[in-house]
């Protein structure tokens, strides 16, 4: 950094966004170390000068203490950038001296999606999530678009965030900002929003401040041991599954291309239903060896249980794989779904239903599935490791694909998924799992003592038996 200058992007990434200030939605991120941080500090202080009090600012972490690097960051830069600057403690916020006044810079965080709530009545001229992956969906993230607003009429008000690949959030920002244009720098307008975006990669290697003041950074990345984690913070290479508890998940080796289900192949559905969260729905089948195939999918949110009966039934009426001499898709010989789904809601004083109840209502008979989570999760990761596992290509499972490898491992339960994450999709593969493979009772050794009833009894109907073939 030259002398005298307080902040200047480095080449690439940092350069590259700074530049991008007309975008309303920006992401940068991938590998660990390009200046992510750096950046957004950076970003924010571009404008100080010439929008004065009118420009305002905060910055999201996931909890307080994750706030601390961007504490030291945002003194490095502006304390620098404008003499007087202060940083308040007790309010966590920067104020800068100008002119017109004091232009703020709050520093927040945010647990949950509730916790977005709290800001409504805020108004920012600049917003953004430092390791926006830490947060399980980007919800919180949409629903602070309604605080950036201006009555000065500021024209470049815009949303900025950072991250890495993995954590719980991989997915959606994966979804979100990644998969449209994996190679980044290319406005995005595809209708998931009404703002354009753009995702903006950065390289560790780009980082020359850091890598000539600690040479061996690198290689420490290297030394992980992980090749999957290496790949990720290294390469920032969005498609491996960081920290995923289904390690052996393949999806070369699980993806198939799909065929002809034969008639004699038994056919099952699993369910994972919900009402604000998604439904998720599936078609499976089991062939000759014992192997498990996941033939169609269905996975919406935001509606009531009679329109997912609706949608369900055409979608097995309609399958390409399962259909009938007669025509119309083979119906599943069993629905294997949610426990919760028989807990009853009271419409009236003399009306109960349950969405099960709705469901029968529509022809779709379920059965309870087997709630025991820990042994689901195992006996997919059984599947996996003797690759007995198969999903359709193609649009056909999307939502699984996309989720269920990149499920998180609970943090504070090893042996379990992290709840908080998109877990619909496994939590009805578990479903499905746990009815084709039902684990082995242990078989009890016979008490043979002589003088116990049962053997008493045993004993005299043969005898009875000899005697009457005498």
């Amino acid at each position: 950094m030259p002398k005298g200058v307080a902040w200047k992007p480095q080449p690439g990434m940092q350069e590259m966004a700074i530049r991008a200030s007309f975008i309303p939605e920006l992401f940068v991120g991938g590998s660990r170390g390009p200046g992510k941080t750096s950046f957004l500090i950076g970003d924010f202080a571009a404008d100080v000068q010439e929008y004065g009090s009118s420009w305002r600012g905060i910055i999201f972490r996931k909890t307080y203490p994750e706030l601390d690097e961007v504490v030291e960051e945002g003194k490095k830069v502006l304390f620098k950038a404008f003499p007087g600057t202060e940083y308040k403690v007790g309010v966590h916020e920067f104020r800068i001296p100008h002119p017109t006044g004091t232009v703020t810079l709050r520093l927040r965080h945010m647990e949950t999606e509730a916790d977005a709530d709290h800001y409504q009545g805020f108004s920012a001229t600049w917003i953004a999530f430092d390791e926006l992956t830490n947060w399980p969906n980007l919800k919180p993230y949409h629903k602070l678009k309604a605080i950036l607003r201006s009555p000065d009429g500021i024209p470049n008000m815009r949303m900025r965030a950072s991250g890495n690949p993995g954590g719980i959030g991989h997915q959606p920002v994966k979804r979100y900002f990644i998969d449209p244009c994996p190679e980044g720098g290319q406005i995005i307008n595809d209708g998931q929003s009404e703002m354009p975006r753009m995702f903006i990669p950065g390289n560790i290697r780009e980082n020359r401040i850091l890598l000539d003041s600690d040479p061996n950074y690198i290689n420490r990345l290297k030394s992980v041991g992980d090749p999957i984690l290496v790949k990720a913070w290294l390469e920032g290479d969005w498609n491996v599954a960081v920290g995923s508890f289904f390690s052996s998940w393949r999806t070369d080796e699980i993806v198939v291309k799909p065929f002809e289900i034969p008639p004699s192949w038994p056919l099952f559905g699993a369910l994972d239903y919900g009402e604000a969260a998604p439904t998720n729905f599936a078609l499976h089948a089991i062939d000759y060896d014992d192997n498990l195939y996941q033939i169609t999918e269905y996975n919406r949110a935001g509606a009531a249980a009679s329109s997912h009966a609706y949608e369900i039934n055409k979608l097995i009426e309609s399958c390409p794989y399962t259909q009938q001499s007669g025509g119309g898709g083979r119906p599943p010989d069993s629905i294997w779904a949610d426990p919760s789904m028989w807990a009853k809601r009271r419409l009236t004083e003399a009306v109960t239903h349950s969405p099960a109840d709705v469901f029968s209502e529509n022809g779709l008979y379920l059965s309870k599935g087997n709630n025991d989570r820990i042994t689901g999760w195992r006996v997919i990761n059984d599947l996996l490791e003797n690759k007995r596992l198969f999903v359709f290509g193609g649009e056909w499972n999307r939502n699984t694909l996309e989720t269920i490898p990149n499920l998180p491992r609970d943090k504070n339960n090893p042996e379990d998924v992290d709840t908080r994450s998109d877990d619909h999709a496994g939590d009805r593969l578990r479903y499905a799992c746990m009815h084709a493979y039902k684990p082995a009772k242990p078989v009890q050794p016979r008490d043979r003592d002589p003088f116990l009833g049962g053997n008493v009894l045993g004993e005299l109907d043969e005898i009875q038996e000899e005697r009457a073939y005498a």
